[in-house]
């Protein structure tokens, strides 16, 4: 009997991600940088489990190449993730508060992060239940 990880390991970097908006939000409508604070702890943990999640789906699905014709959808989209958030990884860590476009690149690449999860979560989702 084979255990799978990455179901139940996934639903925390999603979790973390979509706080990470939220406390932007907040930040940009009130002004606290304690918001902006928290968004980035929420979002180094997201990355963080993230990587434990995507590791897990690697094993979970066999680990060879290529990948199954029914995985490779949600596969896709989970490297998208990767690769924004690995994006956005270097711009929470270099970009400078006082630089003209910060709060609305840091809070564009949020959403389209968060929508661009929802999406990799529906398509893992149709591999389970569809």
């Amino acid at each position: 009997m084979h255990l799978h990880f990455h179901p139940p390991l996934v639903h925390f970097p999603i979790a973390f991600y979509f706080l990470e908006l939220v406390l932007l939000l907040f930040w940009w409508k009130k002004g606290d940088a304690a918001y902006r604070r928290f968004a980035l702890f929420s979002f180094r943990m997201g990355y963080l489990l993230m990587m434990a999640a995507v590791i897990a789906g690697f094993i979970d699905s066999g680990a060879h190449f290529p990948l199954p014709k029914g995985i490779r959808p949600h596969a896709l989209a989970a490297v998208s993730v990767f690769i924004l958030y690995t994006l956005r990884l270097g711009y929470w860590q270099w970009a400078r508060e006082e630089q003209k476009f910060y709060r609305k690149i840091l809070i564009g690449g949020a959403v389209l992060g968060t929508l661009l999860v929802a999406l990799t979560g529906f398509l893992g989702g149709e591999l389970v239940y569809g």
